[in-house]
C-alpha cells in the first residue's frame, strides 16, 4: 500500500513539473521568461489581462471594459495579477495544467493498465496541446481541468459499474454541475465535450426506468451550474445592480448567440491545417475504437461529445478552438493502445507527429528567445516612456481610439486600462459593433466627444484626427514609433 501511495506521488510529481515547465517556456504572454522580450502583440491574452487589471482597480468587466468571455476569466486574470504581475498568472496555469495533466492520467489509467503508458498517454495530451496554445493565456486552456473532471468521473463510474460497485452518480453530478457552471461562466461553448457523457448518464436511468436517480442527478447538475452563475451574478449586484446582472449576461451569453454566426476570418487553408485535419484524426480514432463492441459505453458518448463540439465552435473558427477536443483525444488515445488497434496506431503516429509540425506561435516563440534574437521592443518602450511622461492622474483619462491587437497588452504591461469601453474603438477595426447594434448605439453615445478624455491614442502611418469633435479639441503632442507597424499618435485635449 505504502508503495503504491509513492508511486502515485512520484507520478503527480513528474507531471505537476511538466505542467509547470509547459507554461514557463511556452505561455509567452504570462512567463517570466519573455518579460523583457515582448513579443508583437498579446492578442486575446492581452485583452483578458487588461480586464483583470480593470477589476482590479475597481472598475467593472462588461460595463467599464468590454469583452465577450465570462466574468470567471475576470477573476482568475485579477487574482493572477494579484499574487504578481510578473508570474501570478503563469502560476495559476500551471496549477490549472498539474490538475489537467493528473485528470489525463487518471482517465488513461482507468482504460490502460500500465502506469508508465498512462503517463505517457498524459504527457502526449500535452504535445498535443502545444500545437494549439498560441500564445498562454486563453480561455480554452482554463477550461481544460473543468472538463476533464467530468470525464474523468464518467470513467470512474464505468469502471465501477464493470465491478458491480456502488456509483454515487448524485454527488458526481453536483461536482459536474460545478465544473459546467465555471466552463459556461468562462466561454459558454467549451462546455460541448461533456455533453456526450452526461446525456449518456441520463440515457442509462431511463433505460433502467431508474427514474428517481436520474431526476436526482438533473438536480444534482443544475444545483451545481446555479451555484456558480449565481456566485457571479451577486458580484455584479452588489458591484452595479440590476443592470450590472444584466450587462454580464450580455457580454457572456447574448453576444455569443450573435458571434456564433459569424464566419471565420481564417484562409480556408489555414482553417484545414489547424482544425480539419487534427480534428479529423480524433473522428477516425473515436470510429477505429467501435471495432471493440465492450466500448460502446465509452464510445458513443465520446462520438456524441465530438458533434456536440464541432456544432457549438460554429463557423467562427480560430485554431485555439481545437484545445477542447484535447480531452476526448486522450480518451480515445488510451482506448486505441489499450485495443492494439495497428491502424489506430498508425493514424495516432500521424495525429502526434502532426502536432509537432503545425504548433503555432508557442514553439517558434521559445526557439527565438532561446537563440538569444532581441525582440522588436520599441513600440513597448516608447509607450512605457509615454506613460511616464504624463502624470497619473492623466492614465485613467486614454482613450484608445483604434490601436491595434497590440493596444491591450501595451496597457495591461503598464498596469493601467483604457477609459473607452470598447477594446478596439477605431472604424477601422470593429468587430464586436459590427455584429452587436446594441454596442453600436453604446459608440454613438459614448464618444471621444462625450468622453472628452484628456488622451486620446491613434495609430497609422501618419496622424488623423478621425472627426471634426477630435480635430478641433485635440492637438499632436507626442508619438511612439511602432518599429515594424505603424506609429501611434498622442493626443491631448486642448486646455
Amino acid at each position: 500500500m505504502k508503495s503504491t501511495t509513492k508511486c502515485n506521488w512520484l507520478i503527480y510529481g513528474i507531471l505537476i513539473l511538466a505542467a509547470v515547465l509547459f507554461t514557463f517556456l511556452f505561455s509567452c504572454t504570462t512567463s517570466p521568461l519573455y518579460e523583457h522580450h515582448p513579443f508583437w502583440f498579446r492578442g486575446d491574452s492581452g485583452i483578458f489581462q487588461e480586464l483583470g487589471i480593470c477589476l482590479l482597480q475597481g472598475g467593472i468587466p462588461y460595463i467599464d471594459l468590454w469583452d465577450h468571455k465570462g466574468p470567471v476569466l475576470w477573476f482568475i486574470q485579477a487574482l493572477g495579477i494579484w499574487i504578481s504581475p510578473s508570474w501570478g498568472i503563469m502560476a495559476l496555469q500551471s496549477l490549472s495544467l498539474s490538475c489537467t495533466l493528473v485528470l489525463w492520467y487518471k482517465i488513461s489509467r482507468l482504460i490502460v493498465k500500465n502506469h508508465g503508458v498512462s503517463i505517457v498517454v498524459a504527457l502526449l495530451g500535452l504535445l498535443f496541446l502545444l500545437a494549439f496554445y498560441e500564445r498562454g493565456n486563453l480561455c480554452e486552456e482554463w477550461c481544460l481541468s473543468f472538463i476533464s473532471l467530468p470525464i474523468y468521473l464518467y470513467f470512474r463510474r464505468w469502471k465501477k459499474a464493470q465491478t458491480n460497485q456502488p456509483l454515487y452518480t448524485s454527488l458526481d453530478s453536483f461536482i459536474t454541475g460545478l465544473c459546467v457552471g465555471v466552463i459556461a461562466m468562462i466561454r459558454l461553448n467549451n462546455t460541448a465535450p461533456i455533453i456526450g457523457f452526461v446525456l449518456w448518464d441520463f440515457i442509462a436511468c431511463i433505460k433502467h426506468k431508474e427514474y428517481k436517480r436520474l431526476w436526482t442527478n438533473i438536480v444534482a447538475i443544475c444545483g451545481g451550474m446555479l451555484i456558480i452563475f449565481a456566485g457571479c451574478a451577486l458580484f455584479y449586484l452588489i458591484k452595479a445592480g440590476w443592470n450590472g446582472v444584466y450587462e454580464m449576461i450580455y457580454g457572456t451569453f447574448i453576444f455569443n448567440f450573435l458571434y456564433f454566426e459569424e464566419k471565420s476570418s481564417l484562409p480556408f487553408l489555414s482553417t484545414i491545417q489547424h482544425y480539419i485535419l487534427p480534428v479529423a484524426f480524433i473522428l477516425i480514432l473515436i470510429l477505429l475504437a467501435f471495432k471493440n463492441k465492450k466500448n460502446n459505453t465509452v464510445i458513443l458518448p465520446c462520438l456524441v461529445s465530438f458533434v456536440a463540439t464541432i456544432l457549438a465552435i460554429g463557423s467562427c473558427v480560430f485554431w485555439h478552438y481545437t484545445m477542447i477536443f484535447i480531452p476526448l483525444f486522450v480518451v480515445v488515445f488510451g482506448l486505441t493502445i489499450q485495443g492494439k488497434n495497428i491502424v489506430g496506431l498508425i493514424i495516432l503516429g500521424f495525429a502526434l507527429l502532426y502536432s509537432c509540425f503545425v504548433g503555432y506561435d508557442a514553439a517558434d516563440h521559445l526557439l527565438f528567445r532561446l537563440r538569444g534574437k532581441t525582440a522588436n521592443t520599441e513600440i513597448n518602450d516608447g509607450f512605457h516612456r509615454f506613460i511616464k511622461s504624463i502624470p497619473e492622474n492623466e492614465r485613467k483619462s486614454i482613450y484608445n481610439n483604434g490601436l491595434n491587437h497590440m493596444g491591450a497588452g501595451l496597457f495591461a504591461d503598464e498596469n493601467i486600462y483604457q477609459c473607452n469601453r470598447i477594446i478596439y474603438a477605431s472604424i477601422y477595426y470593429s468587430i464586436h459593433t459590427d455584429i452587436s447594434p446594441r454596442l453600436q448605439e453604446y459608440q454613438k453615445t459614448h464618444g471621444i466627444e462625450q468622453l472628452q478624455p484628456i488622451w486620446v491614442l491613434t495609430q497609422g502611418p501618419k496622424p488623423v484626427a478621425q472627426d471634426e469633435y477630435m480635430q478641433a479639441h485635440y492637438s499632436l503632442t507626442d508619438s511612439i514609433s511602432g518599429g515594424e507597424f505603424d506609429p501611434i499618435w498622442c493626443w491631448k485635449k486642448n486646455s
